[in-house]
């Protein structure tokens, strides 16, 4: 009989914030468990039962972004609409709550992390919680790592132009910000269209009506907010010469999680940190890992505000705009 292990509801709840603040968690990575957990003990599902009011929640509706324009200068794609919400039920907030608690496979994970954990001069009053935090963050890295989606599925079945996006036309969006940014000047002059056999002379001046346009433009569909952000954009992910490349996103929020995680919940130095967050790759990679470029992510993500994100595999290094609410249109 395969042994299991178990994290009580209670016990899961208590940490979840931690896991949200470092490591971008949310409930639904935990769906499959929760509701293989809930039907194990509930046969009959979720039919006939009358949830109460407080599994009722609001949420955006995004129905009536399927009826906009494909032209992006359609009005009511491109101006700020107010965004409906939709009254559903959470399931999932009902099935925890009706739980005590989920199984996960004991493959001897929770072990070592609770090993390095009592090894690594961590206070005693933290350690129990730090045990879980890690368990749950090794039990969703796996399964990123094994491309088992635990991201928005409208995202990841509207994906199919996100190719197009990320490879040209937002290195484009970011070459024409560096232009009108870069000679403030520009807003005030005429400005030239050309194919090389016919051009156009926009009279810019004229209320900057041409520059002003694509100023609103790029803010909603590049997204970025000071020519430094584009410069260094440009340079580590489509410069032929790229710097210090962000080649695993995945990791790399973990390494971050983790070393804010003990920046505030422990008195270690840091480069006590960084062997700490080596070996734990080491365990939930099963495998040795460099630990050389743990310090380096760590240090270029020190640089500047870093976010934890969970992104597709074949999103990579790519950025999207967070100015972007939609999901079908990239530009």
């Amino acid at each position: 009989m395969e042994a299991n292990e178990m994290i009580l509801i209670e016990t899961l709840k208590d940490i979840e914030p931690a896991l949200k603040e470092y490591f971008a968690y949310d409930r639904a990575m935990l769906y499959p468990e929760i509701e293989r957990m809930y039907l194990a003990t509930h046969p009959a599902g979720l039919h006939n039962i009358q949830l109460e009011d407080k599994y009722r929640v609001e949420v955006p509706s995004t129905l009536d972004e399927l009826a906009t324009s494909d032209n992006p200068f359609d009005w009511q794609r491109y101006a700020p609409r107010e965004q409906k919400m939709i009254k559903v039920v959470d399931t999932l907030a009902y099935m925890t709550n009706n739980i005590k608690g989920i199984l996960f496979k004991d493959d001897g994970l929770k072990k070592k992390i609770e090993e390095l954990v009592e090894g690594s001069n961590i206070p005693e009053e933290y350690q129990v919680a730090m045990v879980h935090v890690l368990w749950i963050l090794a039990i969703i890295y796996k399964k990123h790592e094994a491309f088992k989606p635990i991201l928005d599925p409208e995202l990841l079945e509207q994906s199919y132009n996100m190719d197009t996006y990320f490879q040209q036309v937002r290195p484009e969006m970011l070459q024409l910000y560096l232009f009108l940014k870069r000679d403030k000047r520009k807003k005030d002059k005429s400005i030239t269209l050309s194919n090389n056999q016919e051009k156009i002379i926009i009279n810019n001046p004229m209320e900057s009506w041409f520059t002003n346009l694509l100023d609103s433009y790029l803010h909603i569909y590049l997204g970025v907010n000071s020519i430094e952000e584009a410069e260094e954009e440009l340079k580590e992910v489509y410069s032929s010469k790229k710097g210090r490349k962000a080649d695993n996103p995945a990791r790399n929020l973990v390494i971050m999680g983790i070393y804010r995680l003990l920046k505030k919940h422990s008195q270690l130095k840091d480069s006590k940190i960084h062997d700490f967050i080596y070996e734990y790759m080491c365990i939930i990679e099963e495998g040795d890992v460099v630990n050389a470029t743990i310090k380096s992510v760590i240090e270029y993500f020190k640089k500047g505000d870093y976010k934890p994100q969970w992104v597709p595999a074949s999103q990579g290094n790519y950025r999207i705009s967070p100015n972007n609410p939609s999901k079908l249109y990239f530009w």
